[in-house]
């Protein structure tokens, strides 16, 4: 596994990160690669979610408020 290595972190910054890391039981390290983890993940959904909005631009969709008014209704 590669090693990251992350200059001028504020101290404040790196504090309140600690006190995280050790409100859920882990270690400083533990805590940052989840968080990297999680913010690599989330751009990855970000890129998809962009992708389907690319494919669906220019067509007519129901609204859904419309369909649920009318299952209602039933």
């Amino acid at each position: 596994m590669a090693e990251l290595v992350i200059k001028d972190v504020d101290d404040a910054t790196l504090e309140k990160l600690a006190k995280q890391a050790e409100a859920f039981g882990r270690s400083l390290q533990e805590e940052l690669r989840i968080i990297l983890n999680r913010a690599a993940q989330f751009a990855e959904v970000r890129r998809s979610a962009a992708d389907m909005r690319a494919k669906l631009s220019g067509r007519h969709h129901t609204d859904s408020v419309e369909l649920q008014r009318e299952d209602r209704s039933r």
